[in-house]
C-alpha cells in the first residue's frame, strides 16, 4: 500500500474512533434519559452475528442491561433469514466467519431494500486494521470495533441506534396515522358532500311534491267557498261542503308539516315575535278542533286558571303548537272519551298548558322517542304522518319553552304539558288588534296569471263575484299581450309558468309601469318567499289560496 494512502486511512480511522467515542457518550446519556422515561414499551430487535458460541454469550451479557430483544445467530445465512422476518435497530456483525464472512454478509444485507439503512457495526480481531476499516466502510458500515470489546462503549453505541430506531418508527407511525386521518377526512368530506346533495335533492323533491299537491287544492277550496255562500242550498249540502273544506284544509296542513320538518332540520324556522294573549290562541285552536271533538262525542273540560297569559311569541306558531297537541289528543282518544285542557301559572310565573286525554296511552318503551319525527307509537292505523309532536317540540324550544309528556301506559291516556315565559307587563297583544273594516269596497283591476286551468277559472269567478275587473292569462306571452292593451293595478301571478317565471314577468311589467305584485305558488319554502320579494312581489301566498286573505290584500293596495 502506498505511504500516502496508508496515512490517509490512519487519519480516517482516528476520526472514526473519535466519532465512536462521541457516540458512546451520547449513547450513555440516552440510556440515562431512557431510564427516566421510556420511549416505547415495545422491545426492539438487535441482531448479533458470530460463529463462536462463547462470543455470542459474551455479547448477550454485555447488552442485557439494554433490556431489548437480542437475536443471536452463528452465520451470515441465518442472519439473512432473520432479516426476512423482522427489522432490527442495529446489526453487530463479526468479520471473520467460516463460509460467508462478515463482508459478504453485509453486501447481501445491503441488497435488501428494507435493510439499506440498517446500522451495521463490524467486530474484528485482525491486525490489518486499515484494510478492514476501508472495506467495511465501503460496504456501508456505521462503525468498526476491534476486540477486545469494551462493554460500556458497545452498549452506548447500540443504545444510540436503538433510540434512533424507536424515533424513526415513531415518526413513521405518525406519518401513517396522519395519512389515515387525511383519508378518513377525505372520506368524511365526500360523505358530507353526498349527504348535502341528498338533502338538497330531498328538499327539491319535497318542494316539488308540495307544489304538485297544493295546486289542485286551490280550485277545490275556491269552489267550496263559493258554494258555501249560496243561500238556496239545503242544509245537508252545506254540511257536505264543510266536510270537503275540512279535509282539504287537513291535506294542506299535512303538506305544511312536511315543509316545517325540512325547515326545522335546517334550523330555518323563522318566528315573528310579538306580545300575544295565550288564552286567545288556545281558544282559537280549540275552535278549529271543535268539529272533530263533537264528531267523536268527547267530553271536553277546560280550566283556564292562568292569570298571567301574555307571552312574547309568534302567534301563528304558538297556535300551531296548541292545535297540534289538541289534535293529537283527539286523534288518539276513542269515541266518548274525555279531553281536558287546563292552564296555570307555575311557581316561576310561567304560562303552563296541559292537554290530557283518556285515550290509548303511550307504552314505556315508546316514551323516549315520542317526539321523534314519523313516530306514531305503533298506531299508524289512525292516520297522519307522525310529525305533529316533533314539530311542536321544535317550535316550543324555539320559544325557549319546555314540553313533556306523561302516561301510565297503554290505554291509560296521556298528558302533554308545555310551559312558556310570560311578559312582565300586561300590554294589549298585537294579535288582538283587527284591521278596521273597509267602509266601501273598491273595484281593482287585476291581471291574473295562472297556468293551472281549474285554478285560473275558479279564482277568476270568485274575484269577479267580489267586484274585481279580472283579466286572466295562462302564460307570460299572453300576460304581456294583455298588458299591452289593458290597464290594470295589480298583478296576481303564479311563479312557475309554461314559458317563463312570474319573477321575470313582474320585472318586465315594472319596467313599463308601477304595478303591485302578489305571488301565488305551491312553493312555500323560505328561499321561494325570499326570491319573490327580491323580484318585487309585495306578498307571496302559498296554495291553496285563502281567498279572504287575498281579498284583504287587494283591498289594501294603494291604487
Amino acid at each position: 500500500m502506498h505511504r500516502c494512502r496508508r496515512e490517509r486511512l490512519h487519519r480516517q480511522a482516528n476520526r472514526e474512533r473519535r466519532t465512536s467515542h462521541a457516540l458512546a457518550e451520547l449513547g450513555a446519556s440516552l440510556m440515562q434519559a431512557n431510564g427516566a422515561k421510556d420511549l416505547s414499551k415495545d422491545k426492539v430487535g438487535i441482531l448479533v452475528v458470530d460463529d463462536r458460541p462463547d462470543k455470542l454469550l459474551t455479547y448477550e451479557v454485555m447488552l442485557a442491561p439494554l433490556n431489548e430483544n437480542l437475536v443471536c445467530v452463528r452465520s451470515g445465512k441465518e442472519a439473512l433469514r432473520c432479516l426476512l422476518k423482522e427489522d432490527f435497530a442495529a446489526i453487530l456483525l463479526d468479520v471473520n466467519m467460516p463460509g460467508m464472512d462478515g463482508f459478504e454478509t453485509a453486501a447481501l444485507i445491503r441488497q435488501r431494500q428494507r435493510c439499506e439503512t440498517t446500522p451495521i457495526i463490524f467486530v474484528s480481531a485482525i491486525n490489518d486494521t486499515m484494510n478492514h476499516i476501508s472495506r467495511g466502510y465501503s460496504l456501508g458500515a456505521v462503525d468498526y470495533i476491534l476486540t477486545p470489546v469494551v462493554p460500556d462503549i458497545l452498549r452506548a453505541k447500540i443504545a444510540v441506534f436503538v433510540d434512533l430506531f424507536r424515533k424513526t418508527d415513531q415518526i413513521q407511525r405518525q406519518v401513517v396515522e396522519r395519512e389515515r386521518m387525511l383519508r378518513e377526512q377525505a372520506i368524511a368530506e365526500h360523505a358530507r358532500v353526498e349527504a348535502e346533495r341528498a338533502s338538497e335533492a330531498k328538499d327539491r323533491f319535497l318542494a316539488m311534491l308540495s307544489h304538485e299537491l297544493r295546486t289542485p287544492l286551490t280550485p277545490v277550496l275556491a269552489s267550496v267557498f263559493t258554494l258555501e255562500r249560496e243561500k238556496d242550498l239545503p242544509e245537508t249540502m252545506h254540511e257536505s261542503l264543510q266536510l270537503i273544506r275540512r279535509n282539504v284544509e287537513l291535506e294542506a296542513r299535512l303538506i305544511d308539516d312536511l315543509l316545517d320538518l325540512t325547515r326545522i332540520s335546517k334550523g330555518k324556522v323563522q318566528l315573528s315575535f310579538e306580545v300575544v294573549d295565550a288564552h286567545t290562541l288556545l281558544r282559537n285552536a280549540l275552535e278549529i278542533c271543535h268539529s272533530d271533538i263533537d264528531q267523536k262525542k268527547l267530553e271536553l273540560r277546560t280550566d283556564f286558571a292562568a292569570e298571567k297569559v301574555f307571552l312574547q311569541a309568534d302567534p301563528a306558531r304558538l297556535q300551531q303548537i296548541f292545535w297540534n297537541l289538541i289534535k293529537n289528543a283527539v286523534k288518539f282518544t276513542p269515541n266518548g272519551g274525555q279531553l281536558a285542557v287546563r292552564t296555570s301559572n307555575g311557581s316561576d310565573g310561567g304560562f303552563c298548558v296541559e292537554v290530557e286525554d283518556s285515550g290509548c296511552g303511550i307504552d314505556p318503551e315508546v316514551m323516549p322517542r315520542i317526539f321523534h319525527a314519523f313516530e306514531q307509537a305503533g298506531r299508524t292505523q289512525l292516520g297522519g304522518l307522525g310529525l305533529g309532536l316533533a314539530i311542536s317540540k321544535a317550535l316550543v324550544e324555539a320559544h325557549n319553552g319546555r314540553i313533556c309528556v306523561t302516561s301510565d301506559g297503554r290505554d291509560r291516556g296521556a298528558k302533554f304539558t308545555t310551559s312558556f315565559q310570560t311578559c312582565d307587563t300586561e300590554v294589549v297583544p298585537e294579535s288582538a288588534y283587527t284591521p278596521p273594516a273597509v267602509a266601501e269596497r273598491r273595484s281593482v283591476r287585476l291581471l291574473l296569471v295562472e297556468d293551472h286551468e281549474d285554478t285560473k277559472r275558479s279564482l277568476t269567478q270568485m274575484l269577479r263575484r267580489r267586484g274585481y275587473d279580472v283579466h286572466p292569462a295562462s302564460d307570460v306571452r299572453s300576460a304581456l299581450e294583455i298588458a299591452t292593451n289593458t290597464e290594470f293595478d295589480v298583478l296576481v301571478s303564479d311563479i312557475g309558468l309554461p314559458d317563463g317565471i312570474g319573477h321575470d314577468l313582474l320585472r318586465t311589467l315594472r319596467a313599463q309601469r308601477d304595478i303591485f305584485g302578489i305571488a301565488l305558488s305551491g312553493y312555500g319554502m323560505e328561499e321561494d318567499i325570499r326570491r319573490s320579494g327580491e323580484a318585487g312581489f309585495a306578498h307571496h301566498l302559498v296554495k291553496p289560496v285563502d281567498i279572504n286573505k287575498l281579498d284583504s290584500i287587494i283591498q289594501a293596495v294603494p291604487v
